[in-house]
């Protein structure tokens, strides 16, 4: 009898955490579809008032700073508040570092965390919080030049020791990173962190495919596998690769 509890005991330790975990991704998934419900039927809202069924540019208007489109975005969420920077009263709880949705490096080799961008944050009454970043692109499109990295996010170099680049053709007019249930854990991107692209014609869709920026769990979620893609990884730990 005792050994059948023993071991009964070991199966139960093995298999809790696993548990746990997907009850814990389970809610996530539908606090994000919430969210995400939210999102779009706000921006439907904005097109609706502006006149621009189809039409993004003009609430999230390349005129436009950050925070303005913050200021008129948070109106179409009922009870909002908007947190313009982490120096407003109150607001500094709100700028916080999340983990990417597979493990990105630092130089130094330590397991890297996004801040959840310096960007204006707009509080929503169900404890989701929303960052914003506009951009002052003409008719929300221009070629970018960025750096090429490896799977880790590190720079890849030139034989001259230059970054390596390439022309991104950035077609968004603005960006919006949402956190599910705000500061609470796991602060991960592909879990309870997504970003989504808001177009110029009138789609806000994943602002990324990858596992990295969380596009993999949200295009799960949204056409109905709801399947999380992440790697649990600690921030600031070395690597030794």
């Amino acid at each position: 009898m005792l050994i059948t509890l023993g071991i009964i005991g070991i199966v139960a330790a093995l298999t809790m955490p696993t548990l746990i975990q997907k009850n814990q991704d389970k809610e996530l998934i539908s606090r994000t579809k919430a969210v995400y419900s939210t999102i779009q039927n706000a921006v439907l809202k904005s097109q609706s008032d502006y006149g621009v069924i189809g039409d993004n540019s003009l609430l999230f208007s390349p005129n436009n700073t950050s925070s303005q489109t913050a200021e008129a975005f948070a109106k179409y969420f009922n009870g909002a508040r908007v947190c313009k920077s982490k120096t407003d009263k109150g607001c500094s709880t709100y700028y916080y570092k999340v983990k990417f949705g597979s493990l990105r490096l630092s130089s130094d080799n330590s397991g890297a965390a996004d801040e959840m961008g310096s960007w204006p944050k707009i509080l929503l009454s169900n404890g989701a919080i929303l960052a914003i970043l506009q951009y002052n692109n003409p008719d929300c499109y221009a070629p970018t030049t960025i750096n090429v990295t490896d799977e880790y996010g590190r720079p890849l170099k030139n034989p001259d020791g230059t970054n390596q680049t390439k022309i991104w053709h950035n077609r968004r007019c603005a960006v919006v990173r949402f956190d599910v249930n705000g500061i609470k854990n796991p602060n991960q991107l592909g879990r309870d962190v997504y970003s989504v692209a808001v177009m110029k014609d009138g789609k806000v869709k994943a602002d990324d495919t990858s596992v990295t920026f969380g596009g993999k769990s949200l295009n799960n979620i949204l056409t109905g596998k709801e399947e999380l893609q992440y790697t649990n990884y600690s921030s600031g730990q070395k690597y030794d690769f």
